[in-house]
């Protein structure tokens, strides 16, 4: 007997065509409408079928069998959709309910939206129920179950699907403007938006979080959809009626709370911001090479007696002469300090008169430190020095002149200076309809690179989890004589150590990140970022090797626009007890400095490099990468980079292929 049965209809979901792809990123709206499809078709064949077959006492229980089987396998295929989006999306409504505990009426709505989808859960649950026992049932079971689903009253499943989207997306027709805004879904993308806690959390945009709350939620309504068409089916046949107008009525019903639902959230979406950036991972969880890095030994602070400044080994000049020079030796290597320590081979910049007495722990020779900490003043208590501490203190020379100790920066390129970063194009691998997916700093041999993590590329912006990979970096040595300053690599130093702070993102749909770099504008680090056209439906570059560009942000340089921010006299970047927050906009740049002179000695160069990686869960398409700064004032902050997520409202209107 030829019996095709409604949970059949999903297994559309599973087909080398479709279904492959929905599981590599769920697209609930495809979804949709492979279901819908799906179940139309399933009844068509059961409404071929003999009214002898559908009624004959023999075949009832066989019938029974065969479908609880079918159901069985429909429920699969939606659990095992459901559980990809759970893992893909770590902000659940137990997380929400927590964040928004000030918030009464907000935590209200969530609370009401949490109790119907558990009453829709919990009735799907007892259908599991029925298919794991479905050899022990009897027919008159799943007579009541499907009963129960579609008889008028407070627990149909109906009502229960309408106070759910209701409590969600409001149940009016959306209004040209404002509707949206006082919808569930809005009120908590924008919390999402403004607090830096829940994307954290979530590790996505707030666009992509409406998406995901859109199809967490579209699943509670697939489930109670496809539970009131298998009731109707039960009963029909076991010979209880056509409902042929109860079906309309339903499916209507549906279609309407569906395209209402798609309307909100395309509003929702369209003024949702798409950027994301990774927060710090604790106060006590940074982790040297793991989380962050650091620019070593560019501007550190050194101790230098006014007589080695000069040629003529003199101390007829003030410290703050010396804003450009060199050291000339060690005037008295048995009595001076300059004999206690290793010297700065470099230049010395922004010498300063120290008024007061000294203590110095000198740090290990195998620090990229010169000092532990220097106590200035009167308090000279050792801080757990592990070695002898100097007390250098200034001397005459002659009856006339004083020799005071100065308070430099040492700008001193060498094996323990970690200043480089690669100018060399980083790009994904294209040809292979590859994609740049995310990006982290990182650093190899003393140089820092923008790593880049690619994926495959696949129709309606889906990605190819199983592709995703983070690409090597060209690892190689700036001593080596093939290697070139200025052209493989740039070098930091004292007139050239500035970092431009920009987004690179284009407003089109049909265009995406393939590449990275760093280039050397007006003696400025300056980001540019590769993107390729692609068809939406497809999925497919379009020739990617001859269409491409490149993009940058140069034209507030050239109207003078591009502002500088300032830290001065900061902590280190590890020691606030608050996580960092952006600080910089768009055309902004900072230059990399010393740290506090009091606090750290100036022993470090901030900001410190951020070096998590930057990648949005579930894996999109990205539209932009950008380069900004983060941290609190009083310390010294990262440089970390931030995506810019494609927009996905394309996805509720391009038609499906």
């Amino acid at each position: 007997m030829k019996f095709l049965l409604f949970c059949c209809a999903i297994c559309v979901l599973t087909a080398p065509g479709s279904g492959g792809r929905v599981k590599e990123t769920v697209d609930i709206i495809r979804l949709i409408q492979d279901v819908t499809h799906s179940i139309l078709k399933s009844w068509d064949l059961i409404n071929k079928m003999p009214v002898a077959e559908i009624t004959a006492g023999a075949l009832i229980y066989e019938n029974q069998r065969q479908m609880m089987s079918k159901i069985e396998e429909v429920s699969g295929n939606i659990r095992s959709l459901e559980e990809q989006q759970a893992r893909s999306t770590a902000l659940t409504i137990e997380t929400l309910l927590r964040e928004m505990q000030d918030k009464s009426n907000l935590l209200h709505r969530l609370n009401q939206l949490r109790d119907f989808t558990k009453f829709i859960d919990l009735r799907h649950e007892q259908l599991q129920a029925y298919e794991q026992h479905q050899e022990s049932l009897e027919p008159i079971t799943l007579i009541n179950f499907a009963k129960w689903n579609v008889n008028p009253g407070s627990n149909s499943l109906s009502l229960l699907l309408q106070l759910h989207h209701d409590c969600l997306y409001l149940g009016d027709a959306i209004a040209p403007e404002q509707d949206y805004t006082h919808s569930l879904l809005w009120e908590l993308t924008a919390s999402f938006e403004v607090s830096p806690e829940q994307m954290c959390r979530a590790r996505q945009s707030a666009q992509q979080f409406a998406y995901q709350l859109f199809t967490k939620w579209v699943f509670t309504e697939l489930k109670g959809y496809t539970m009131i068409e298998f009731s109707w089916m039960m009963l029909r046949q076991f010979g209880r009626g056509n409902f042929t107008q109860e079906l309309l009525l339903m499916r209507e019903n549906h279609q309407k709370r569906l395209e209402h639902a798609q309307q909100v959230l395309q509003q929702v979406m369209s003024h949702s911001n798409r950027l994301y950036w990774r927060c710090d991972p604790g106060k006590d969880k940074h982790v040297e090479g793991k989380t962050f890095d650091r620019v070593t030994r560019l501007l550190q602070g050194f101790v230098e007696n006014e007589v080695n400044l000069n040629p003529d080994q003199s101390c007829r000049s003030e410290c703050p002469d010396y804003h450009d020079t060199r050291s000339s030796g060690c005037y008295q290597p048995e009595e001076e300090f300059c004999g206690q320590q290793p010297t700065c081979k470099g230049r010395l910049y922004n010498c300063n008169y120290i008024d007061s007495d000294m203590s110095i722990c000198l740090a290990s020779n195998s620090s990229a430190r010169r000092y532990e900490y220097i106590n200035f003043g009167a308090d000279k208590q050792g801080q757990g020095c592990k070695s002898e501490v100097r007390e250098p203190s200034s001397w005459s020379s002659w009856i006339f002149w004083r020799c005071h100790y100065c308070f430099c920066l040492c700008d001193e390129p060498g094996p323990k200076s970690d200043r480089y970063f690669n100018l060399r194009d980083s790009m994904s691998d294209f040809k292979q309809n590859k994609i740049v997916t995310g990006v982290r700093f990182m650093k190899s041999q003393r140089v820092f690179h923008l790593q880049l993590q690619q994926g495959e590329l696949l129709p309606r912006g889906a990605i190819n989890n199983s592709s995703l990979e983070w690409l090597p970096v060209e690892d190689y040595n700036v001593s080596d004589v093939d290697i070139r300053d200025g052209y493989d690599y740039h070098t930091l130093s004292m007139d050239s150590r500035a970092l431009d702070l920009d987004e690179i993102s284009v407003n089109s749909s049909d265009q995406v990140v393939t590449g990275v770099r760093f280039r050397i504008f007006k003696k400025h680090l300056n980001l540019e970022v590769r993107f390729s056209y692609f068809n939406f439906s497809t999925g497919l570059l379009i020739e990617p090797l001859t269409k491409s560009y490149w993009l940058g942000n140069e034209n507030s340089h050239l109207e003078g626009q591009r502002k500088k921010l300032i830290l001065k006299e900061s902590d280190l970047s590890t020691a606030s007890e608050l996580p960092s927050l952006p600080l910089s906009k768009d055309n902004q740049y900072m230059e990399f400095v010393s740290s506090s002179q009091l606090k750290d000695a100036a022993q470090n160069t901030l900001p410190f490099i951020d070096v998590q990686e930057v990648v949005p869960h579930p894996a999109v398409p990205l539209a932009g990468l950008g380069i900004y700064y983060k941290g609190r004032p009083g310390y010294g902050g990262f440089f970390a980079p931030k995506v810019v997520t494609l927009d996905l409202t394309k996805r509720l209107s391009e038609p499906r292929i």
